[in-house]
């Protein structure tokens, strides 16, 4: 594959991110304000190991559990906490969060529950998730102090999960409700469970909540397509403007814009106003992934990692020679990216964590 022709920042340059001894290849999950990133480092058997990479280029491995590895990093706060969920030898999923030094707490799974899930963490150490046992899953809140708290569930609902948590305390999850598949809904600093709506079909699904309370995600509409849909503090989802069949809310920022994906193409949401996002020259495809509170928004044009600026002016960030594969995953406050690269050479792609800067 040939890189197109596009502006690249020449501000910019990537770095690849260290390995585990023996290791063969990584993958980048999230990354904090101060540059810190969360990831997997992967033996030639693609047996992962969770570990954190400071802005300084340090390495931290971070503790498994019961001598299991593996797992999934969902977040890492601004003081290096990270949030997520660690296997056993076994396969068991356990919600986890580790502090700095790569230490694990396992988040409390109270009498008769087996496995469960962290899917977010603010930076008061609170997460959100859910706990399951064989029949049934429950939505949740961990304290700073590990502790578990049930979310009170709407009437008729037997079963959900909580996937994200704002500053202020402020929750956004789904639940299950019978004649429905999902229903989004958001739980206040009280507790107290408020329904989000729905655009008539079978499926509400939030994907993240801001430090305003607003609530996106994606819901399915009388025909069952997809649409992405917002809902602002105190009122229920409606769909996103001038969007086509299929879109899908990915990402918001403190300031209320919205970016999303529908099909081949991605837009961006401020207020009313919708703007397309570019595609660079000679490619076909754009898929973005996030977006930062400058407006900044990071992505794919087909496999060449760019960003967007406010006006979707496309710019490619810089890649070594032989790289051709890209999955950016995360844009910071101070507009480095992290993600992972490869090389379409080598069959399966040997992908390697990366930072742009």
């Amino acid at each position: 594959m040939v890189a197109p022709s596009a502006s690249s920042d020449a501000g910019v340059a990537m770095y690849e991110l260290p390995l585990l001894a023996g290791h063969t290849s990584s993958w980048a999950q999230a990354m904090n304000d101060a540059g810190d990133v969360v990831g997997l480092s992967l033996d030639e058997n693609e047996n992962g190991h969770l570990v954190r990479w400071g802005a300084d280029g340090s390495l931290t491995p971070l503790q498994a559990i019961d001598g299991g590895s593996g797992g999934h990093a969902v977040k890492i706060v601004e003081d290096g906490t990270v949030a997520g969920f660690t296997d056993t030898p076994e396969g068991v999923r356990h919600a986890a969060r580790w502090d700095a030094s790569g230490v694990l707490t396992r988040l409390e799974e109270p009498s008769g529950y087996v496995d469960g899930e962290a899917q977010d963490i603010n930076n008061s150490h609170v997460a959100v998730g859910h706990l399951s046992t064989d029949s049934h899953t429950r939505p949740v809140r961990w304290g700073a102090d590990g502790r578990a708290t049930e979310l009170r569930l709407p009437p008729q609902a037997d079963g959900g999960s909580a996937v994200g948590i704002n500053e202020w305390g402020e929750i956004a999850g789904y639940v299950f409700v019978p004649g429905e598949k999902t229903r989004a809904v958001r739980w206040d600093i009280w507790g107290r469970v408020h329904d989000l709506g729905s655009l008539g079909g079978s499926r509400s699904n939030p994907t993240a909540i801001n430090d305003r309370g607003t609530v996106i995600g994606e819901a399915t509409d009388e025909a069952e397509a997809w649409q992405g849909v917002r809902a602002s503090f105190g009122r229920k989802f409606k769909a996103l403007p001038s969007q086509g069949i299929g879109a899908r809310s990915v990402s918001i920022n403190n300031a209320d814009v919205v970016v999303g994906n529908v099909k081949d193409h991605a837009v961006r949401w401020d207020g009313d106003d919708t703007t397309e996002l570019q595609v660079l020259r000679g490619t076909g495809r754009v898929f973005v992934k996030g977006i930062n509170d400058a407006g900044t928004s990071v992505g794919t044009s087909d496999e060449f990692a760019v960003t967007w600026d406010a006006q979707g002016r496309v710019t490619a960030l810089p890649l070594p020679a032989g790289v051709d594969r890209t999955q950016p995953t995360a844009i910071n406050a101070t507009g480095s990216v992290a993600g992972n690269v490869g090389s379409s050479r080598s069959w399966p792609v040997r992908w390697r964590a990366a930072i742009w800067r």
